[in-house]
């Protein structure tokens, strides 16, 4: 079972390592995948040519480390086996992305609790995965 995590330092996406971690619990296979998806705005960045690439995953990378912290302190006290990655783009479609790529079979993430209408006017990043994923994603408030 490899269940992906996107972690952003809230106390919801903190709240769905917990809930990954017990849903893995007794799979002896299980595997969880922390996720932090940065992007161009939260970085700090601008559109950039493909040699500034590198210089700008080093960055995220930075960013994520410190986010990573508490939800790897997480799975280490469960025993569970995970790592973590760091990438940058749009964020939802990006947390599909990375699904697929490693063949997760399921997304577990935190919501923020906003209220439909507020989701609706914002453009909700767990709306747009719930629709974008084609496996089953578990929202945590």
């Amino acid at each position: 079972m490899r269940i992906l995590v996107p972690v952003d330092g809230t106390p919801a996406s903190h709240r769905a390592v917990k809930h990954a971690v017990t849903l893995a619990a007794g799979c002896f296979d299980a595997h969880v995948i922390l996720l932090n998806v940065q992007n161009r705005a939260s970085l700090g960045l601008s559109d950039i040519g493909a040699e500034e690439v590198s210089d700008e995953v080093e960055q995220a990378q930075r960013v994520s480390e410190k986010l990573f912290h508490g939800a790897a302190v997480t799975c280490r006290e469960a025993g569970m086996s995970f790592e973590t990655m760091a990438e940058v783009g749009p964020v939802a479609e990006t947390i599909v992305r990375v699904a697929h790529e490693l063949k997760a079979d399921q997304i577990v993430m935190g919501t923020r609790g906003l209220n439909s209408l507020s989701g609706l006017l914002m453009g909700s990043v767990t709306t747009r995965t719930v629709h974008l994923a084609d496996v089953p994603v578990t929202l945590i408030k």
